[in-house]
C-alpha cells in the first residue's frame, strides 16, 4: 500500500491521496517514519488519518476500529470524503474489508474501483471452509462434473470433482483468463451467472440473497455438485 501511495503522488502531480490507517496504538504504527516523510513531502496532497483502537487521542473520532460507522463519523467531521475519489484500496483482515467494501458499494461506488489485499481470513471463515469441504466429501465423494466457463465470448471446458479446487482456479489452470481479486469471497470481482447445474459455495461476503436467487455465484468459492455446470461471466 505504501508503494502505491508513493507512486501515485510522485507520478501524478495533480493527484491527492487519503490514507485511513488503523493501528492498536502509536507505538505499533507500521511504516511511521516512511509515512511521515511522505506527509512532509506532499503536505497538501497526502491526507493521513490515523485511527488507534487501544489508545485514545485528542480527537475522539480517531479512537476505535475502521468500519462503516467510523467512516460515517470521519465524513461528518470532514476528515474524509467519497466525492471525487477514483480508486479505493482496502488492505487488512477479511471482516474489515468485507464490511467496508459493502459500505462503499451501498454508497454507489462501482466494484471495479474497489481493490483488495487480504491480511488473513477470519477463524470463522476458515472453519466454515473446512466444514463445507467435509460435507461435500461425505455427500458427493469424488463425483466428477463437466464444467463449461464462458468469458468474453470464449468458452473453456474441463472436468472437476465436487471435493476438488474451486471453479475459478480450475478454469485458470485450464487456460481461461478470468477476472478475480481477493479470492476470499469478498470483492465479487469473480462473480458470474450459473446457466445450468448447481454449485456449492464455501463463503459469500459479497452477493445479496437477490443476486443468488438470480443465479449469481462467486467462482472463487464455487464447487460443482451436479453432473454438468455451465457458467457465464458475460451474462451479469
Amino acid at each position: 500500500m505504501l508503494s502505491i501511495i508513493k507512486s501515485v503522488l510522485s507520478k501524478e502531480p495533480l493527484s491527492e491521496v487519503t490514507l485511513l490507517y488503523g493501528n492498536r496504538n502509536s507505538a505499533s504504527v507500521m511504516f511511521k517514519e516512511d509515512l511521515s516523510f511522505v506527509k512532509n513531502r506532499y503536505m497538501n496532497r497526502f491526507n493521513w488519518v490515523n485511527i488507534l483502537s487501544r489508545e485514545e487521542q485528542d480527537a475522539e473520532v480517531l479512537f476505535g476500529r475502521i468500519d462503516n460507522h467510523k467512516g460515517d463519523e470521519l465524513a461528518r467531521k470532514g476528515l474524509i470524503s467519497l466525492r471525487g475519489v477514483n480508486e479505493f484500496f482496502l488492505c487488512g483482515p477479511e471482516p474489515m474489508i468485507s464490511e467496508v467494501s459493502r459500505g462503499l458499494r451501498a454508497n454507489g461506488v462501482d466494484e471495479s474501483h474497489i481493490h483488495y489485499e487480504l491480511f488473513y481470513a477470519s477463524a470463522e471463515d476458515a472453519q466454515e471452509v473446512v466444514k463445507k469441504h467435509h460435507a461435500r466429501v461425505k455427500q458427493y465423494g469424488g463425483q466428477m462434473s463437466e464444467v463449461v466457463v464462458t468469458v468474453a465470448g470464449r468458452s473453456s471446458r474441463f472436468e472437476l470433482t465436487a471435493d476438488g479446487e474451486n471453479i475459478l482456479d480450475a478454469a485458470m489452470t485450464n487456460g481461461a483468463d478470468l477476472p478475480f481479486s481477493c479470492k476470499g469471497g469478498v470483492c465479487a470481482t469473480c462473480k458470474a451467472r450459473i446457466m445450468e447445474g448447481k454449485v456449492d459455495m464455501d463463503l459469500n461476503h459479497a452477493l445479496t440473497d437477490q443476486e443468488i436467487a438470480e443465479g449469481m455465484i462467486l467462482t472463487c468459492q464455487a464447487h460443482p455438485v451436479s453432473k454438468k455446470v455451465v457458467i457465464d461471466f458475460d451474462q451479469l
